[in-house]
């Protein structure tokens, strides 16, 4: 079995044990796939595999679990194999501690492996934040000038 199969087991059977605590009867043909896929917008066929252990679900698809089954998205990322315990740590102290995250610290979380796409997203998050921080100085400047 790939590393792969071994985490969209890992995540079928932690989504299976939560969506069952939750109230919802996710054996097969008992209207609680059908829910969650009404809920979650996601296709009963995806719903389906993911809680069957055969697909591994995207991150993005994750923050709708998360949502739906009121679960921190954090500790479902670590749950399902996306990011490490230690990982997931980490980020629970930094967010306890209101540090902003790095652009490599935020694809990592994000599951953005390719190097290309994460030198690409990491150049837009960078001229983001020189734009924001720009536009945050300008609006302090109007605000001394306008206040005085």
């Amino acid at each position: 079995m790939s590393g792969r199969q071994a985490q969209a087991r890992r995540a079928g059977a932690y989504l299976t044990t939560v969506a069952t605590e939750a109230g919802y009867d996710v054996r097969p043909r008992q209207g609680g796939r059908a829910q969650l896929a009404a809920l979650t917008g996601l296709s009963l066929t995806t719903i389906s595999r993911t809680l069957d252990g055969k697909t591994l679900p995207l991150p993005s698809q994750l923050t709708t679990w998360a949502t739906v089954l009121d679960l921190d998205h954090r500790r479902l990322l670590v749950e399902t194999g996306h990011i490490p315990e230690q990982r997931g740590t980490q980020d629970a102290n930094r967010e306890a501690n209101s540090a902003p995250l790095s652009p490599d610290e935020a694809m990592d979380a994000w599951g953005i492996t390719d190097p290309i796409i994460r030198k690409t997203l990491s150049g837009t998050i960078v001229q983001a934040i020189r734009l924001q921080e720009e536009l945050d100085s300008s609006d302090e400047l109007r605000a001394v000038v306008g206040g005085a």
